[in-house]
Parts: structure tokens; C-alpha cells; sequence
């Protein structure tokens, strides 16, 4: 304690944060990377899927360049020990993140949501995962309309703005504890629903619970996004200490954020770990499972009719035989 009586401050504790940041998100980088280049090579098979993942990549690329910055200038720090330039350095920047940041979280379900549309064949899945794809969008832009509207000036969210209007920190929190919610409930539906799905297509055994496994790994990034219920109360654009109160809430939020992109990706590193391990240990690669035709087609008698049929069916595009005959050119996706 000093000699006013108060708890001496924690200068290092930015730096910390960062600390714990910056080797996740280099772990997503790697994740990323591999999942792109994967995708692109021997040939392009780039998806809305992949461009989902990359609006969250540079999404998160982003605040992660801000999240630095306003470490540097102190961010996390008692605001009496700021000075005026370092607090609007800080508050510009955590301002940015926080709008950016629901694009790199948003995103990364949107991708996720996507890869299981593309093996989802019964109507009702793609159904349920396209409403789940719609209401995170739609959230998306209420909260970044409420971000950029939740105080007038603007600049009264980070500053002591005379005659500022704000809106109370119950209806932020409230606002918060909705985007934590749907996003809890969004991981575990992309969590639980993969088992259904993947267990479905005409894989190996094996490969189908490894599939599982890292589609699974969303269960961590809606664990991380737990500690946001608590840590949000702390935020308070009132309080005489706002930088080092949001630090607590700030941190949980890009871990979470980086989690979903890790997660989101590594469904997608199942071909290169099985060519790692063919190639170094001389495991064998995976074979698809037997293959069930869902119908029996009976050729007409007549030689006409016969030579009708066929023609009928080799004007129809693939994508038509492989949903009727439920053939899983999974190869091209995982």
C-alpha cells in the first residue's frame, strides 16, 4: 500500500495479458496457414467456409496489432497514472478492438456453420445451422450499432467528456450477456452436431472419431467465453478506473476469439496429420468406408426406352447423383 492508502498498482499486468495472447494467437497463425494452404493446393478448393475463417483471421490479426499498441501505452494501468495522449491512444484502440473482435468470433461460427452445411444432407440440419448463420449476422450488426451508439460523444467511452451521454452499464452488460449466450449455445450445437453428422458419411472408424475430436474442440472456446459472465460487471464506462477494470473481460474475449479460430480450423488439418503420419511412422492412410446406394434403378425393357433412360441421366450434373446416391466425396472437404 502507499501512503494515500491504496493498493499499489499493477504495472505489468498488460504485459501479462499479452504474454498469454500472443503464443495463442501464433498457434492459430499455424492453424490458419496450414488450413489455407491446404486448401488451395494441388488445386483451389477455397469455400465460404475458408472465407469465413479468413474474415476472423484478419479480424483477430487486427486486434491484435491494436490490443499491442495500447499495452505500450499502458493499457491496464490505474488512470491516474495515464496521461491524457496515452489514454486516447488506449481508448481508440480497445474502442476498435471490441467492434472488430465480434467479427473474428462471429465469423469463426459462420465458417464452422458452413463446413457442416457441406456434409449436412437432411434438410433439417442445414436448416437449423442456416437460422444459427442468419441470427449470428443479425446480432453482429446490433451489437456493433450498439457500440458505436453507446455513448454520444463517442469518445465519452474512454474519456471524461463534459454533458457526455451514455447509456448505463446494466444495458451493456445485458447486451453482453446475449452475445455470451448465443455464442455458448452456438459452440455447443457445433460441438454436439458434427458427432451426428460425420458418423453419417462413409469413412473409417477411426477417422470419423478423429474428425469428432477436432471438431469438438469448440466445447474449449464456449469454457473460455464462461469467465466473460463474470469479469463483464466489472466494466463500467463510469468508473474512475475503466482501462484496468475492462482488462479482465478484454483478455477472456480475445482468448475466446482465438479458440474459435483454432477450432474452426482444425477439422481441416485431418489430411496433412494423415500424411504426416503415413509418411514419417508408415501409418496407414484412412479408407472410405463401404458405400450404400439409397435407391435401386431398374432399366425399362425396351431397347428405346432404354437408351432414354441413360440419356436422361447423363444430362444430370454430379451434384445431383452424389445427393440421390448419398456418395461422399469427402475427400475434397476434409
Amino acid at each position: 500500500m502507499d501512503g494515500e492508502g491504496r493498493k499499489a498498482p499493477d504495472l505489468w499486468i498488460g504485459y501479462r495479458a499479452l504474454a498469454v495472447l500472443v503464443p495463442l494467437f501464433a498457434v492459430a497463425t499455424v492453424v490458419y496457414g496450414i488450413r489455407i494452404w491446404t486448401r488451395i493446393r494441388p488445386k483451389n478448393r477455397l469455400n465460404g467456409a475458408d472465407h469465413a475463417i479468413t474474415v476472423a483471421f484478419l479480424a483477430e490479426l487486427a486486434s491484435m496489432i491494436l490490443t499491442a499498441v495500447a499495452v505500450s501505452r499502458g493499457f491496464g494501468r490505474p488512470m491516474y497514472l495515464l496521461s491524457a495522449a496515452d489514454t486516447e491512444v488506449i481508448g481508440i484502440s480497445t474502442f476498435i478492438v471490441f467492434v472488430i473482435g465480434y467479427w473474428a468470433s462471429t465469423f469463426a461460427r459462420v465458417s464452422v456453420a458452413l463446413l457442416l452445411i457441406s456434409i449436412a444432407q437432411q434438410k433439417i440440419w442445414r436448416g437449423i445451422l442456416w437460422s444459427i448463420i442468419v441470427f449470428n449476422m443479425v446480432l453482429l450488426v446490433g451489437i456493433n450499432i450498439f457500440e458505436l451508439f453507446q455513448c454520444r460523444p463517442i469518445r465519452a467511452i474512454w474519456a471524461d467528456v463534459p454533458g457526455a451521454k451514455c447509456f448505463p452499464p446494466e444495458t451493456v452488460w445485458n447486451l453482453g450477456y446475449a452475445f455470451i449466450a448465443v455464442g455458448i449455445v452456438s459452440d455447443a450445437v457445433f460441438a454436439v452436431l458434427p458427432t451426428i453428422l460425420i458418423w453419417r458419411l462413409s469413412r473409417d472408424p477411426v477417422e470419423k472419431a478423429l474428425l469428432s475430436l477436432l471438431m469438438g474442440l469448440g466445447l474449449i472456446a464456449m469454457a473460455a467465453g464462461v469467465p466473460k459472465i463474470t469479469t463483464m460487471q466489472l466494466y463500467d464506462t463510469r468508473s474512475d478506473n475503466v482501462m484496468g477494470d475492462m482488462m479482465p473481460c478484454y483478455l477472456w474475449t480475445r482468448i475466446e476469439e482465438i479458440l474459435l479460430i483454432i477450432a474452426a480450423c482444425a477439422p481441416l488439418l485431418k489430411a496433412p496429420l494423415e500424411g504426416m503420419l503415413n509418411r514419417r511412422f508408415g501409418l496407414p492412410r484412412f479408407s472410405p468406408g463401404e458405400r450404400k446406394l439409397n435407391t435401386i434403378h431398374t432399366l425399362p425393357s425396351s431397347p428405346t426406352r432404354q437408351q432414354g433412360y441413360f440419356d436422361s441421366w447423363r444430362e444430370k450434373p454430379w451434384h445431383y447423383l452424389k445427393s440421390n446416391n448419398n456418395y461422399d466425396d469427402d475427400d475434397d472437404l476434409w
